[in-house]
């Protein structure tokens, strides 16, 4: 229960999870000068005049420097000396001294969650020049901060003891450089891979770019490592499928299928191998060569046990052989295996899952499929190992083309991508490189979109293919037309001349574009963590936490990020081990207190909140629905979205935001805009135009939220009833509301503004990146213009808003 301030009185009966407190409210304003950078904007005397009106504020004062020693005295005085038992602090951004400030009300004996900072440099005295705009702006944001003040709650942040054990999925080079790291850390790691060897892509390359050095070299000596390391449990043919506790915690049951091979007893002698008469197309080498229905993936396999493909196998499929079972020395063969659960309980998780390739044969153009010589660019890998023999028949190829962006920088064609692969143009330089040292005479031709060269070294590198007479032509390829001379025809145009160019080749090579596996999607809604467009797991933030997801204790590494390059998956895997140990270093971490909470009284189990939830923190038990505190993230997307008003957030609760938009659209002059801002990108970008000194319209006065899933169509219609005009929601792009889920919330939203009385065309939204904060400030800029086209909403229209809230909060009660 909340029982709205009203003016007579400055005692407020609060509810703070499950227990109620009764105080006198007194609040303290300190507005900072800020050596000039917001008193020479806004008129801080004036301000500080206008704050002492203010329901609660016992003492409003301005000083030069407030984050200085002697400004966080003055705020420590005024909590011993007057009591004072809420501080505002009038400044700079919360991203910038928050944690300052805090640290200064917790020393004078005040709950740090008892302050709150108005931002008044950034988004006021940097962002406008209009002195008496800029004062009114700055008025009304701390009016809202005072309002929200008076709802404020004591929170604690909570530390829990953490299991120091790690899961890391996938066993490609970035998942063995994590593994190793946080093994040589002393970390007990299980290595989790869902094929019969680790290794992933890198075992199938002969060489790597730009040094051309051996991928077996540099691979085989860590895949021993990993299967040797004391620390490090490789659980191969195995996959994660059920995710289960909470950050520090977790429980995973691990799904490993039958190898049909007793690893403890097979020797890899290789005589089952031998006598097998099943033949089929192997993984390992890309479908281009045979192997047997028991087999071992590659020689240097770890590990180095065979294993039966059930599939294909003459025993499983039509019920005859086992010879295999005769010929083994080891008697290592067991049909008899089944299928095991094994229960992992580990403090984090590390997604390494690596990539697929686009399927060419979705491409009519390159008649892959048509002609066994033409291949794409992991098959090449396997042909350079064999002297650049042609699959069809075994002569050596000479004139190869290079096809590359095959399925990737796609803007507008299925099944193509629209990101670049990343290692398609040095990966096709090498190769034909390579070529050149195989077949002296060799001429290789590459076709390309743009030639992308960014990593180091490798703008030597293409230079030195250039002084190698590897021939170029940008443009991409037309058609590529199977002759029956065993030659193809490629057809193309040289955007650079101008002039089409057509030639025959012994062999065509595909650079097909990379993808996200196909179980990506099903393997993140497991960890409890997003995806991004394109497809590849998504960091939770692009540059200052590029390998931690939206989760805590779950982290992300390698290609299951976005493509890239080997040198970049191991600086990637390392950078990852390096955040999991510090994650589960100390043995214990710190909870937030900022999460959602269920009333259990008002709570119909209706389930909205567990469809809704990003990182699958609602669970449901038999005695009603709740919220687990450790995996919560605190976005507030399931808070409007409860049927029966049964969820709150901490920190972010109703009445403190009821109380602070109320507040903030009340002051001002007309049209006014009210802009939800996501916390953490959304705001930044804010801040950023601020400290770019990029002006705006200062009708529009920001409000941050946790994300703008946290606004519901009741605020909305709350900031419209109490003065705004217009309004917005500013998402991350790419954050836990995603835009979909953003347009189709306010989408929502609009269609029902109509039944208020007001206009659609008065909400709007989009999402940004943090650089992005030119596009943030054209966009307030438009909408400021179409809201003062359209006028302000009729003081009728707001009061009969008033009253169907009113209505509706009475029938719901």
């Amino acid at each position: 229960m909340v029982i709205m301030l009203n003016s007579k009185s400055h005692f407020e009966t609060i509810t703070t999870g499950d227990k109620k407190m009764s105080e006198e409210i007194k609040i303290g304003v300190y507005i900072c000068h800020c050596g000039g950078n917001i008193s020479d904007t806004v008129d801080v005397e004036k301000v500080k005049e206008e704050v002492m009106k203010l329901q609660g504020v016992k003492i409003a004062e301005t000083y030069e420097y407030v984050c200085s020693d002697p400004g966080q005295e003055m705020i420590t005085h005024g909590i011993k000396e007057h009591g004072l038992n809420r501080i505002i602090v009038a400044s700079c951004s919360p991203r910038m001294h928050l944690d300052t400030f805090r640290r200064t009300v917790k020393s004078a004996g005040l709950n740090p969650y008892f302050l709150d900072m108005a931002n008044i440099r950034e988004q006021v005295s940097w962002a406008h020049d209009d002195v008496e705009a800029a004062t009114s702006k700055a008025t009304d944001l701390i009016r809202g901060m005072v309002a929200r003040a008076h709802y404020l709650e004591p929170l604690e942040t909570k530390s829990l003891p953490v299991n120091r054990d790690v899961l890391v999925i996938g066993g490609g080079v970035s998942g063995i450089m994590a593994s190793l790291e946080l093994a040589d850390k002393g970390h007990l790691v299980y290595l989790v891979e869902k094929g019969p060897s680790i290794g992933g892509h890198m075992a199938q390359l002969s060489k790597t770019f730009p040094t051309l050095d051996c991928s077996q070299c540099i691979l085989t000596p860590r895949m021993v490592d990993a299967g040797q390391h004391p620390h490090i449990k490789i659980i191969s043919m195995a996959e994660p499928v059920a995710v289960e506790g909470s950050p520090g915690n977790y429980r995973v049951l691990v799904k490993q299928h039958p190898r049909f091979v007793d690893a403890s007893k097979c020797i890899s002698c290789g005589e089952c191998e031998k006598v097998c008469p099943a033949k089929v197309p192997s993984e390992f080498e890309a479908s281009l060569y045979k192997r047997k229905a028991i087999h071992i993936p590659f020689q240097q396999a770890v590990p180095r046990t065979y294993l039966i493909d059930k599939d294909n196998c003459l025993f499983f499929t039509k019920g005859v052989c086992r010879v295999c079972e005769k010929f083994c020395k080891g008697n290592a063969i067991d049909f008899d295996q089944k299928e095991e659960t094994i229960e992992l309980d580990v403090g984090a998780i590390v997604a390494c899952t690596g990539f697929e390739q686009v399927d060419p044969t979705s491409f009519e153009e390159y008649a892959f499929g048509l002609h066994p010589d033409i291949v794409t660019n992991l098959q090449l890998e396997r042909l350079l190992g064999r002297e650049m023999r042609k699959p069809s028949n075994e002569k050596v190829a000479k004139r190869v083309a290079f096809i590359l962006c095959v399925g990737s920088r796609m803007m507008n064609k299925e099944p193509g991508v629209k990101h670049c692969c990343k290692i398609g143009c040095m990966a096709a330089i090498k190769q034909a490189m390579l070529l050149q040292k195989i077949v002296p005479d060799a001429e290789p031709w590459i076709f390309y979109t743009d030639i992308r060269a960014d990593g180091k070294g490798y703008e030597e590198f293409y230079l030195t293919a250039q002084d190698h007479n590897v021939r170029f032509v940008r443009g991409r390829v037309a058609e590529v037309v199977p002759l029956k001379n065993d030659e193809i025809l490629v057809k193309a145009e040289d955007t650079l001349l101008g002039t089409k160019v057509e030639g025959k080749f012994d062999l065509v090579v595909l650079t097909t574009g990379i993808i996200s596996k196909p179980d990506t999607p099903e393997l993140a809604k497991k960890l409890g963590i997003q995806t991004g467009s394109d497809g590849f797991l998504l960091e939770r933030h692009y540059k200052l936490k590029p390998v931690d997801s939206q989760r805590e204790g779950v982290f992300v590494a390698g290609c299951a990020l976005s493509p890239k390059d080997v040198r970049e998956t191991t600086l990637e895997a390392m950078s990852t081990a390096s955040r999991v140990a510090t994650f589960l270093g100390k043995g214990e971490i710190s909870v937030s207190p900022e999460v959602a909470y269920i009333d259990p009284d008002r709570c119909d189990k209706s389930r909205v909140c567990v469809e809704v939830c990003p990182v699958a923190a609602v669970e449901e038990s038999p005695t009603g629905m709740t919220i687990n505190p450790m995996v919560c993230i605190g976005c507030g997307i399931c808070v409007p979205r409860c049927p029966r008003e049964a969820i709150d957030l901490r920190n972010s609760t109703e009445a403190q935001l009821m109380a602070q938009i109320e507040a903030v659209s009340q002051g001002g002059k007309s049209p006014k805009i009210i802009a939800f801002l996501e916390k953490e990108i959304a705001y930044g970008a804010a801040d950023l135009a601020g400290q770019s000194r990029v002006s705006y319209s200062p009708n529009v006065e920001i409000v941050s939220v946790p994300t703008t899933g946290r606004i519901g169509l009741k605020h909305v219609l709350h900031a419209f009833a109490s003065g705004a005009d217009g309004v917005v929601l500013l998402e991350a792009h790419g954050g836990v509301f995603t835009e979909e889920a953003l347009r189709e919330h306010v989408i929502q939203m609009k269609k029902e503004l109509g039944a208020y009385g007001v206009k659609p065309l008065r909400l709007m939204s989009f999402s940004t990146t943090l650089p992005e904060y030119g596009k943030v400030t054209n966009t307030f800029e438009m909408f400021n213009e179409r809201i003062s086209r359209m006028g302000a909403i009729s003081r009728d229209i707001r009061e009969s808003i008033k009253e169907k809230l009113q209505q509706k909060a009475e029938v719901e009660d």
